[in-house]
């Protein structure tokens, strides 16, 4: 059945007039005629009374003018869920994300994305960096929000932000409640930290900062996840350096401390495969990416 026929009988049935009908569709009344001919044809109904001097709808056509105004009005909003799916505005788009991004980035990033685009469905996940690589190659997510400078091909990174390094501390720590700390002031402490395959960009970071500081970092304890790191640091099992939005990460037992001038960045960043682009993807990633100057102003006022 063509959508096209349920509209000019829908048009017929408003104006209960052939000629008016016509000019409203713009075509020629004796097509027009054709076409209503042909739908109850096909229907195996009669629609329409008519004579010379008047069209009246029949029973049958009385009750199927509701279900044509539906049928027409569904198969407009398939159009237009196409319409927004080419150009970006709807579809659905698998993202990962690093633990440390929930405590600033993430939930920015979603909330601004679900005001612009409301139609687009995502699933996220948490996993670390290199988790988050690995998911990309094998097509089991979409878009990686990760802590990386560097991705190795075929896939493409761009930088939404950056964040300082704080120490998280346990909150007897020997060093006492300075605000500020020198980065070889732990040379002697345990540290907590991600797996290297898992941390990636974080753990390279920590391991080049430590070393410009001049020594190489005791680690007793290798976590999955930044929360996990930090139920460690105040479990009194050793330090952690963590991004600086993990602050607002409360926990008793743990105090956080900035890292003296110039204290490492970490930066937060967007992972995707461009030969798997669509649409919605690509407008997550114009919406996420434009969200950076207000992360980074945010990051200042603390």
């Amino acid at each position: 059945m063509q959508i096209r026929r349920l509209k000019y009988f829908i048009a017929v049935a408003e104006e209960l007039h052939f000629g008016r009908a016509a000019a409203r569709l713009h075509i020629a009344q004796p097509p027009l005629s054709q076409q209503i001919q042909r739908l109850e044809e096909e229907l195996g109904l009669k629609l329409f009374d008519r004579d010379r001097h008047s069209v009246r709808l029949t029973r049958a056509g009385k009750l199927l003018l509701l279900e044509s105004r539906r049928a027409v009005a569904q198969a407009e909003r398939v159009l237009s869920v196409a319409r927004d799916i080419r150009t970006g505005e709807a579809g659905q788009v698998r993202i990962g994300f690093v633990g440390s991004s929930l405590y600033g980035g993430i939930p920015t990033m979603i909330r601004e994305l679900r005001m612009a685009s409301p139609d687009i469905r995502i699933t996220a996940v948490e996993m670390e960096t290199g988790a988050q690589l690995t998911a990309l190659n094998e097509d089991v997510i979409d878009l990686g929000v990760v802590r990386t400078s560097t991705v190795p091909d075929p896939l493409a990174l761009q930088i939404v932000t950056s964040d300082d390094l704080v120490v998280a501390l346990p909150s007897d720590h020997r060093i006492g409640p300075r605000e500020v700390v020198r980065l070889s002031q732990l040379a002697e402490d345990p540290f907590v930290l991600f797996k290297p395959e898992n941390g990636l960009g974080f753990w390279e970071l920590v391991i080049s900062s430590c070393a410009a500081a001049g020594f190489t970092p005791h680690v007793v304890y290798e976590g999955e996840h930044v929360h996990t790191m930090i139920g460690m640091v105040a479990a009194g099992v050793g330090v952690s350096l963590v991004p600086e939005p993990v602050r607002s990460l409360k926990i008793w037992g743990v105090r956080y401390a900035r890292l003296a001038e110039p204290a490492p960045r970490l930066p937060l960043a967007l992972a995707w495969d461009p030969h798997r682009s669509f649409a919605a993807l690509d407008r997550v990633i114009e919406v996420f990416t434009a969200i950076g100057p207000r992360l980074r102003a945010s990051a200042a006022q603390r």
